[in-house]
């Protein structure tokens, strides 16, 4: 029998270079060509804010900022470092609160602009600046440079720090821009061991704590050390004793000299903090530190902030203002977490083809402690951090740890995409494998997934919550989950069709571009907004002008949320005119005692409403009210648009003299204050010990303010004996004081202001404010920026010499 021959084996075809498709020519975004892109974007997203007449709106900006900023431009305009603030809470010194005073942006824009376009500018630098951070940092990572520059659109407008410009939150977006970028310096500096790197962190570092917003700076160095511990094992730097110590020593050093140049701000508050409300050492308990926690719910809002509620209401003409659903666990939320539909597509598809990178791990991890920092109270885990985590009882608002996951997930997104693409180049020059068989086809599956997910929320989640309240505009969940389908679907198809090699890298960049862009400024926009340039925004009206008119100083008292006046809380600054309260949020906690401590607010004022001693002691002469009150004690002054101004017929003068002083021990003033015993128009409490030295008997004489600056007051006396000159204004550690140009003791006196010891007869007695903390700590502040500047020029001329001898010959 003849053996049947088997079947001829058929192969498939070897790869050949010839059926390969040609090489792609991968689009080069450099670092110049990305910053600017970057700079363009945000000066054509701000270009509102920069239009004539025009001023850019934010609520705790105008309520309040604006009128500090300005004070600081007029103060450093007449040749001044800013020292007190007497227009608030009976005075304050700036440095309790100094916000980005000395940021060095801000300084130049103070000298170029006038103080209307300082958020403005700022704005543009920081968002140009979160850009090319994270460009840095992809680039720094391994990814290629249109991979970077994506990652950089991403961060840039991040739902966070667009939303922040709403409230005007300077400083946190100061902080969150520069993350990035410290980052960067880091990892260069570990993995070199080069000084110029540490440097750049020491002035990243610098930066952000002059921005002196602490709680998010804590986070950032807190997220960047353990950064830097990963790096250290990453890059194998533990391994080499003698270069780990070095590497160690400098990034100990590079901090240390990021501090050291923020002096301006922490060495005056150093001890201020003890004084402020928020200086008890142990904090506020954990409800304090645990309020304006991110509720679970608005982990929706990294995708769909129309679930969480990111829509808008009017509430006037002028003015919009987000509308949150259901409990948040806060009053209000001025805020939006959305990173963006391309940005959480990535992350999807990172958890596939980034599985094996240890940095998008990292930053997965980072970004989940992240968010069990934000989460705050709702988790348990918080209450370790509470106890375990040095200073963060200090703090409150726990949700401002968002914006480290928000960073993370942009990084994350950024590492997918550089593995997709080195994914679709094997698949080009081999055909097979991992890229040509399953690559694309995970894409395509991951794409629909996350669209599919879109969709089923659009129909389930969207339509369950409850629509929007009538007289809203903007967008419903429903349509909020659409458009994030819409959005993520036009990613994915592009990302698709460039893994099918349907479309070129070039192609895909600009599409994902767009893509990326339109879709965080669909969000982003709506946070901002301008308003009437200053002029007309806070053009004076009748009681102001009526109140103004007034021979001072005096102090007025606006009931808080009843009178129409001031309609924006620390306009009265910008014609000097002196509130009881006011808007600030680290004011002297003695004044807030002496006013009325509230139980769950820093003050409440029920002293100066409920015994007129304690008001009339304040030398509040004018109450504003918004409508009429048939008290004795008052008698109507003006009646105005806004409110009735009364005038306050017991109120002491700003500088008064007592012929008789009730000493008590420390810390019992405000106990003897309560007491029958005090009677401001006779008597003082002062703390401690021993005689005066202002005998008995009867008084006659007076005191008269001759002076009233920022920083300085100057007081007439007469008496018919020795007594206490009493200045109705809040003492401070920080004042001197001389009678007839000989040095005087200032007695903290009735809990909150300062007394000084006059001699009988005529005497001229002047209270200087010289905080000699903040002169050092400037000195150092001008030093350490200039040793940077000095540095970074030093660096830039070696550079350009190296590139000079680098050069061929000519000819």
């Amino acid at each position: 029998m003849k053996k049947t021959p088997p079947p001829a084996r058929t192969h498939a075809p070897r790869p050949s270079l010839l059926n390969a498709p040609p090489p792609e020519t991968e689009p080069v975004v450099g670092l110049g060509a990305a910053a600017a892109a970057y700079f363009a974007l945000a000066l054509l997203y701000f270009l509102p804010a920069f239009l004539p007449g025009r001023h850019i709106f934010g609520t705790d900006y105008l309520q309040s900022g604006y009128f500090f900023y300005d004070f600081i431009s007029q103060r450093t305009g007449q040749g001044a470092l800013p020292g007190w603030v007497p227009y608030v809470y009976g005075g304050v010194p700036l440095f309790s609160n100094p916000g980005s005073t000395y940021y060095p942006i801000r300084w130049i824009a103070d000298l170029v602009a006038p103080t209307s376009r300082f958020f403005p500018i700022l704005f543009v630098f920081q968002f140009a600046v979160a850009g090319l951070g994270t460009y840095l940092l992809a680039r720094e990572l391994g990814c290629r440079r249109w991979v970077a520059f994506l990652a950089g659109l991403a961060f840039q407008w991040t739902g966070i720090l667009t939303s922040w410009v709403y409230a005007g939150h300077d400083g946190r977006i100061i902080v969150v821009s520069l993350a990035p970028l410290l980052f960067f310096f880091l990892h260069r500096a570990v993995r070199t061991g080069a000084l110029p790197w540490f440097a750049g962190v020491a002035a990243t570092t610098a930066f952000a704590l002059l921005s002196f917003q602490i709680q998010n700076a804590y986070y950032l160095l807190l997220a960047a050390a353990i950064w830097a511990v990963f790096c250290l094992f990453h890059l194998g730097v533990v391994k080499r004793r003698a270069g780990l110590a070095k590497v160690v020593a400098l990034g100990l050093a590079a901090i240390a000299f990021g501090f050291a140049t923020a002096s301006v701000n922490f060495l005056p508050f150093r001890d201020y903090v003890g004084q402020s409300p928020r200086g008890d050492t142990g904090g506020r308990g954990y409800e304090y530190s645990t309020s304006f926690s991110m509720p679970p719910r608005a982990i929706l809002g990294v995708a769909v902030p129309e679930q969480v509620g990111a829509n808008i209401q009017n509430e006037r003409d002028e003015y919009v203002f987000p509308v949150y659903r259901g409990s948040s666990g806060s009053p209000f939320r001025l805020h939006t977490e959305y990173v963006g539909a391309t940005v959480l597509l990535l992350v999807a598809l990172g958890a596939y083809y980034a599985r094996r990178s240890r940095y998008w791990w990292f930053f997965a991890g980072v970004g989940v402690f992240a968010l069990s920092l934000a989460l705050g109270g709702y988790t348990p885990l918080y209450r370790l951090y509470y106890e375990l985590l040095p200073g963060l009882k200090r703090f409150r608002a726990p949700d401002l740890a968002y914006y480290v996951l928000a960073l993370s997930l942009v990084m994350m997104a950024a590492l997918a995409l550089e593995r997709l693409a080195q994914v679709r180049e094997a698949a080009r020059a081999a055909r097979r494998g991992e890229a040509g068989a399953d690559g694309p086809a995970m894409v395509r599956w991951i794409v629909l997934g996350v669209v599919a997910a879109a969709v089923l929320g659009a129909g389930v989640l969207g339509t369950a919550a409850a629509e929007m309240a009538e007289g809203t505009v903007g967008l419903t969940p429903a349509m909020g989950w659409m458009r994030f389908a819409v959005f993520a679907g036009a990613a994915g198809a592009a990302l698709w069709l460039w893994m099918e090699g349907r479309i070129a890298s070039r192609a895909a960049l600009i599409a994902l571009a767009v893509i990326t862009t339109a879709d965080l400024w669909v969000v982003g926009k709506k946070f901002l907004r301008t308003v009437p340039a200053p002029g007309e925004l806070f053009a004076e009206d009748d009681v102001t002008a009526f109140l103004r008119s007034q021979p001072g100083p005096n102090r007025v008292f606006a009931f808080p949320a009843q009178s129409g006046w001031p309609e924006y809380i620390n306009g009265p600054m910008r014609y000097g005119i002196e509130q009881a309260g006011g808007e600030h949020g680290n004011q002297l906690q003695r004044y807030n005692e002496f006013a009325g401590q509230g139980e769950r607010t820093y003050v409440d004022y029920h002293n100066f409403i409920q015994d007129a001693r304690f008001r009339d002691a304040a030398a509040i002469r004018y109450l504003v009210v918004p409508g009429e009150v048939g008290e004795p004690w008052l008698r109507e002054a003006y009646r105005g648009v806004r409110g009735i101004v009364y005038e306050n017929l017991g109120a002491l003068p700003r500088a008064q003299l007592v012929g008789e002083v009730i000493r008590v021990p420390a810390g019992g003033a405000l106990r003897a204050l309560q007491s029958p015993a005090w009677d401001p128009r006779r008597n003082a409490v002062v703390e401690g010990s021993g005689d005066l030295g202002i005998g008995a008997g009867p008084l006659q004489g007076g005191a008269r303010v001759t002076a009233h600056e920022p920083d300085r007051v100057t007081v007439a006396t007469e008496a018919s004996r020795p007594a206490l000159l009493v200045l109705a204004d809040n003492w401070y550690g920080d004042w001197r004081a001389t009678v007839d140009g000989r040095p005087a003791k200032i007695h903290r006196t009735n809990h909150t202001f300062r007394g000084v010891v006059v001699p009988a007869g005529r005497h001229q007695v002047r209270f200087d404010f010289v905080p000699a903390d903040l002169y050092t700590g400037f000195y150092v502040y001008l030093a350490c920026l200039g040793l940077l500047a000095a540095y970074g020029a030093f660096l830039l001329v070696r550079a350009r010499r190296r590139r000079a001898g680098a050069a061929p010959p000519e000819g």
